[in-house]
């Protein structure tokens, strides 16, 4: 069936992604078009969008990445672009930045860095392990259709709760900032 092949090679290409560690980000500093390009040749293999000059100017705007140094950026901006670049399609600016601050807490940020693309390598790869060979999407068999159709229901809430439940642990671990007395 061409919809069981065309997951099956969803599924192949996210296995086949090159997610880099902290070590395999360029050791040199780059211009905007490298960064752009550098993280789009990351991203866009795993059916995420594209990443434009003009978003990684909002990040500086926002005091999300800091402003490059004689139009370059460093290794930990790079990686900062790069999670924000993964994570954007869920959640909001605001708690990636508040989940980038909270994760650098008592670590070095190449700790965090490994320790975040490890944990989506392993998501990949348990994705991979619970479909691989398993789903069929379009049989006549009606216990087929009913498996697919729950785990569609059953991954739609768990994004929902996830979702929800990073964005209330975030709120968390941020800090308020004190409000203003008017006189």
């Amino acid at each position: 069936m061409p919809e069981e092949e065309g997951f099956t090679a969803y599924l192949a290409r996210l296995r086949q992604a090159n997610l880099p560690r902290w070590s395999d980000l360029p050791q040199f500093d780059l211009y905007m078009d490298q960064v752009v390009q550098y993280v789009n040749d990351i991203i866009t293999p795993l059916g995420l969008d594209e990443l434009t000059a003009t978003m990684v100017n909002n990040y500086v705007k926002k005091g999300v990445i800091t402003s490059p140094t004689k139009k370059k950026y460093h290794r930990g901006q790079l990686a900062n672009i790069l999670v924000i670049a993964m994570l954007k399609p869920v959640f909001a600016l605001d708690t990636i930045a508040a989940g980038i601050d909270y994760q650098l807490q008592g670590r070095e940020k190449q700790q965090a860095f490994d320790a975040f693309i490890l944990a989506f390598i392993g998501a990949v790869q348990q994705v991979n392990s619970d479909f691989t060979g398993e789903v069929l999407i379009n049989k006549v068999n009606r216990q087929d259709t009913t498996n697919v159709q729950s785990a569609m229901v059953y991954l739609a809430i768990n994004a929902v709760l996830q979702k929800m439940l990073v964005e209330a642990m975030t709120a968390m671990v941020t800090p308020t900032q004190p409000t203003k007395k008017k006189d």
